[in-house]
């Protein structure tokens, strides 16, 4: 929930900074970083970007603005980790979740429905019926869904570090036990873990030697880090390969992990209100409530989030060899607008050798935010490391698309004129009239 501590911050930082406990030299690519604490909330700031997330480890979550403007604030709320089957689609959707009856419907409707009028599962429908009802009826499956809200998180205490030129503040949050109605998900209970990083310095991150990003100064990296998930899909295997012998053409290793995670856009006027309101109530989804966005910006198309859109299939994400996926928030009249990042590979480890998996994403709009959801394929008990970082940025105000369609043609005349001058073999100088 945001405090009112969090309220008086917010207003304050419109005319005061903040005072410092932790002071972090400027250098020539970085300004003064501050990192504060008033027991319910911990604070980054510097003039580009003030940071803001739960002290103590309450839940994993981060609001962030452009220092100078806190009445655009952007809002990243990581709710939890949902299992789903991939036998439909490679990205998540939410009729998709690892559920038993999800899973025997699913069967039934993709494997068996197109070839039930074949001899050979004819002969065999009655013990194919049977197994399939046995997915139904067992019961040694977790939910699909494991909710971070209700699980307990520590938080390690921030520490600045320095590694040759590049400085940053580092802080983890770790899943250290999980409500006794989950009870199936204790093995989740320090093997889920999200390392944050600040940096004070521009840097480029390598993963493992696979791959390598370039990291902005002011910019928020995080990795999520998830050890020895155990899977619905394993549990199934032994009815799954009974009904392969029984002639239904099922793939193997067909199921995948989702982050989701919630993305909105609050204005401080609203959040005042949003506040009085849950302290009556006691809303734990304040900020979702809070939103007021109209658009967000999926690899810059912009796309409605106004509606709730949740009974409908989530949209995926096209990776398209992108270095990046990025979604950027509604910038309304500010100066910068908030920006979620993330890598569409993540390592796969057993510690000792170090591999790389497509990511996947799909997103849905759900009234004035989006939900988001990360996959990640299945990777059977090994460690699984995933990039996703936040910050603030300036950027071009969307544009209709017929003016759009006019730069473009004239772009494309300034190029032809450029070419037919060079093969006259003279100088060209291209000057933007402003």
């Amino acid at each position: 929930m945001i405090t009112a501590s969090l309220l008086a911050i917010l207003i304050a930082t419109i005319a005061t900074p903040l005072a410092t406990i932790v002071p972090v030299s400027a250098d020539e690519t970085s300004t003064p970083t501050t990192l504060t604490s008033d027991g319910d909330w911990t604070y980054i700031q510097n003039d580009l970007v003030t940071i803001v997330f739960p002290a103590g480890g309450k839940k994993p979550m981060f609001l962030w603005w452009n220092t100078k403007d806190p009445n655009s604030i952007s809002v990243v709320k990581f709710k939890g980790l949902i299992e789903y089957s991939t036998y439909e689609k490679p990205y998540f959707l939410w009729r998709c979740q690892a559920e038993r009856v999800e899973i025997r419907e699913q069967l039934r409707r993709l494997f068996l429905e197109p070839k039930q009028h074949m001899s050979n599962i004819q002969t065999h429908m009655g013990q194919i019926l049977r197994a399939l009802s046995d997915i139904g009826d067992f019961s040694l499956l977790h939910a699909p869904y494991l909710p971070f809200s209700s699980s307990t998180w520590r938080l390690d205490e921030p520490e600045n570090v320095t590694r040759g030129d590049v400085e940053y503040l580092s802080f983890n949050f770790t899943l250290v036990e999980v409500p006794g109605q989950r009870e199936r998900f204790q093995f989740a209970e320090n093997n889920i873990i999200i390392r944050c990083r600040f940096y004070y310095t521009p840097a480029t991150e390598d993963a493992y030697g696979q791959y390598t990003y370039a990291v902005k100064a002011g910019e928020l990296k995080i990795d999520l880090v998830i050890k020895h998930w155990e899977w619905n899909i394993d549990r199934l295997n032994d009815i799954v390969l009974r009904l392969r012998d029984l002639g239904l053409d099922i793939p193997t290793g067909k199921a995948g992990l989702a982050l989701w995670v919630n993305l909105a856009s609050i204005n401080l006027t609203k959040l005042q209100t949003a506040q009085q309101d849950a302290e009556r109530t006691d809303d734990a989804d304040l900020t979702e409530h809070a939103a007021t966005a109209q658009h967000m910006y999926v690899e810059d198309q912009q796309i409605p989030v106004g509606q709730d859109n949740t009974d409908n299939d989530e949209t995926p994400m096209q990776n398209l060899m992108r270095e990046q996926f990025r979604i950027r928030f509604e910038k309304g009249n500010a100066t910068f607008a908030g920006f979620f990042n993330f890598v569409p590979k993540a390592i796969v480890t057993d510690g000792v050798t170090y591999n790389t998996t497509d990511v996947t994403a799909s997103y849905v709009s759900a009234g004035a935010h989006m939900r988001l959801f990360i996959g990640y394929p299945y990777f059977g008990n090994k460690t699984l490391e995933h990039d996703p970082s936040l910050g603030v940025e300036n950027i071009v105000p969307w544009l209709p698309t017929t003016l759009l369609a006019v730069l473009i043609g004239a772009t494309i005349l300034v190029a032809v004129a450029v070419a037919a001058v060079k093969v006259r073999k003279k100088t060209v100088n291209v000057v933007t009239v402003q």
